[in-house]
């Protein structure tokens, strides 16, 4: 009846939707670890690049002369309206701090990644956001998409320092050192969001916010 399919559909809403695990819940956010990673840095010299700024909400917030920081978005926002493959393509300039956080899916993250690798300073830091999707819905590309498997490769990749702070969808930091190597995974390109939570999630190197900002101190 009509009542028995609703309830079936409840439940396999919940199981589908509901949180597969508990996101940290305090004050801190994205921005904080952005502005803490820029604070660290000269601010008279400090570059940012921001990859994705829509409504300027953390771009906005960053404490640097103008010409000192430069945000990319194709529809709004920023300083650049073009895609990032394309600022890549024409950019000469080099960063101190980068925060990703434009097209959610992976082969775009992917790119976003290596590319900003390519323009990174000694001692730069690269942030990253939506690594931690909590459910079925949120890995979604409107949210946070399969940037997951961006993280994956970054944590099984050479000479890279890196760490997801378990909060706010998931913020990645990122510090390679010398030497560092980007290593691909191409089966991931087709896995879905059981195969994070089941095989993956447990495996990433997720720490608490407090102990985030002690790693992009160090």
């Amino acid at each position: 009846n009509i009542f028995y399919l609703f309830k079936v559909f409840n439940k396999l809403k919940k199981y589908l939707y509901g949180n597969k695990f508990e996101l940290e819940k305090n004050f801190y956010n994205r921005q904080s670890f952005v502005l803490r990673a820029v604070s660290k840095k000269n601010l008279n010299i400090c570059q940012y690049l921001e990859i994705g700024v829509y409504k300027n909400s953390v771009f906005n917030c960053i404490p640097l002369k103008i010409e000192n920081k430069i945000g990319v978005d194709p529809t709004q926002g920023g300083t650049h309206r073009k895609t990032s493959d394309d600022f890549f393509i024409d950019n000469t300039k080099n960063f101190d701090v980068i925060f990703i956080d434009g097209l959610h899916t992976y082969e775009q993250c992917q790119r976003d990644c290596i590319n900003s690798l390519k323009f990174l300073n000694p001692r730069g830091v690269i942030l990253f956001h939506d690594f931690l999707p909590n459910n079925f819905e949120e890995h979604k590309t409107a949210f946070s998409g399969d940037v997951w498997k961006v993280a994956v490769e970054i944590a099984n990749s050479k000479n890279m320092e890196f760490k997801i702070a378990n909060i706010d969808s998931g913020v990645g930091i990122l510090k390679p050192q010398a030497n560092y190597e980007y290593i691909r995974i191409p089966e991931l390109k087709h896995l879905t969001f059981k195969d994070f939570y089941k095989s993956y999630y447990k495996k990433l190197p997720i720490i608490n916010s407090e102990e985030a900002l002690k790693f992009i101190d160090e």
